[in-house]
């Protein structure tokens, strides 16, 4: 077609530098068509000479010459070729330069994989005809995801993204920051906020278009990978964290509870995510004062009823263990892999204790892999105290480590008390052993000190030492 060879003259005129100049021209010719029309041909032919001789060589047909009308300025061409100066009033080559640049290559990585997804074709279909964002809500949310894969940041913080990134729709109009003028925010009630608030609320309000659609889209997304990628279904990976507000929080969701930011004092939420085959499937917010065991019923029953899955191992960790819990998920046919507490139950330390026989390493994962030297993993299999039920002993090098340093620390600051407190009762300054007994709990009420030491108090002699019992099982539980 006219419009390929053209692109395949720009590739050409790109290389035209390794030739000498004058090497190239353009050649007319006329040919005879149906009926004794004679149209013009036009030929890019580069002339070169071998063993003393000129010799013509045809580069490229360009097409018919009243069709090239349209798409090709013949003479601006010649020009190009002969390399001749621009003429009068035009502008030369040498005199444009590059003023500014902005990056292109993430968004059209983003958008492409969002477009391989489906998302565009599913959030266009998700909203409703006739609104006037129905053909723009997938374009906004495509810049939010292609801004939290590039630059993390919050809505106001996209703004100075967009001036770097060339981030545009699928109409190919630019998304360009609308910042606020000083005269206009100073002396306002918010004079932090420098973006105007109607892209702010542009991008809030597409937060909540897509809480709207939420399920829908995690449904046809699942059902996406799983085509795609050929995910195995049959092991269901769940694990939660939470996120903290600096403000109130919504009032509904909003609450205070175990924070893993460490940040007790900040109302919180917690997030869910569902793992199938190391893809993320769906996710859950849940209150910020619920336990862990909380969440557990409501997950597989989404996971039943919205993804359809019928039979499959549930896999969380020990905070997720409740005697109601295990038996919901045998109830509903489900298999499971949960972590036990090591502290709650006696059976898990008598399932330690009987692993005697050979460890299997397991795989290295890919944060111990890249350390220079990866930490193991081992596991064994022991005798079940349950029919039906399977019992592994996991033990992890690096957690090993880890817990028994803290329990070195803790044990460090604990017999520190234990010797002041030691130090009192020789010099008569405590002597009720209501009272020394009193001052023996408050100290190994910190730092755990209970699992690691024991007291007595004879003839007024107050002395310390390991706990027979607790010490020898907290050695044991470490790295398990």
């Amino acid at each position: 077609s006219v419009v390929s060879d053209c692109h395949e003259l720009i590739r050409l005129l790109i290389f035209k530098g390794q030739v000498s100049e004058e090497a190239m021209f353009l050649r007319v010719v006329r040919a005879a068509g149906g009926k004794g029309v004679k149209h013009e041909y036009v030929r890019v032919v580069e002339a070169y000479r071998e063993h003393g001789k000129t010799r013509h060589h045809t580069v490229l047909n360009l097409g018919r010459r009243d069709l090239l009308a349209s798409h090709l300025d013949l003479n601006k061409l010649m020009r190009l070729l002969h390399g001749d100066a621009a003429p009068d009033g035009r502008v030369r080559r040498e005199d444009v330069h590059a003023v500014a640049a902005w990056d292109w290559g993430p968004m059209l990585a983003a958008g492409h994989i969002w477009r391989e997804l489906g998302l565009e074709a599913t959030l266009d279909r998700l909203t409703r005809p006739g609104r006037s964002d129905a053909t723009t809500l997938s374009d906004r949310a495509l810049v939010l995801v292609a801004n939290r894969l590039t630059a993390p940041g919050s809505e106001h913080g996209l703004a100075r993204w967009l001036e770097t990134d060339f981030v545009c729709d699928r109409a190919g109009r630019r998304w360009l920051p609308a910042w606020r003028a000083d005269a206009e925010r100073l002396p306002s009630k918010t004079p932090r906020v420098r973006v105007a608030m109607r892209q702010l609320k542009q991008w809030y309000r597409t937060l909540d278009q897509l809480l709207e659609r939420k399920s829908d889209i995690e449904r046809v997304l699942y059902l996406t990978l799983r085509d795609l990628f050929s995910l195995r279904v049959d092991m269901v990976f769940y694990d939660l964290t939470s996120t903290y507000f600096e403000g109130s929080g919504p009032p509904e969701m909003g609450a205070h509870g175990h924070s893993r930011d460490g940040k007790p004092r900040n109302p919180q939420v917690l997030v869910g995510l569902v793992m199938v085959d190391g893809w993320p499937i769906a996710h859950h917010v849940f209150q910020g004062n619920w336990r862990d065991a909380k969440t557990v019923p409501e997950v597989l029953s989404d996971l039943e009823q919205r993804f359809g899955l019928k039979r499959v191992v549930f896999v969380g960790d020990r905070g997720m263990v409740t005697s109601h819990n295990v038996d919901l998920v045998r109830e509903h046919g489900h298999g499971y892999i949960v972590g036990r507490n090591r502290r709650r139950s006696g059976e898990v330390f008598d399932y330690i204790q009987s692993a005697t026989g050979p460890w299997i390493e397991c795989p290295v994962g890919i944060t111990a892999r890249e350390k220079l030297t990866p930490p193991k993993t081992l596991v064994q299999e022991v005798a079940s105290q349950q029919p039906g039920v399977r019992v592994f002993v996991v033990h992890s090098e690096e957690r090993h480590a880890f817990e028994r340093s803290q329990r070195a620390k803790a044990m460090e600051r604990v017999r520190t008390r234990l010797e002041k407190l030691a130090r009192r009762v020789a010099k008569g300054r405590l002597k009720a052993a209501e009272k020394i007994g009193a001052a023996a709990a408050r100290v190994l009420a910190r730092n755990h000190g209970h699992r690691y030491y024991d007291w007595a108090c004879e003839d007024g002699v107050f002395r310390f030492f390991e706990h027979p019992v607790h010490f020898t099982r907290e050695q044991a539980y470490e790295g398990k």
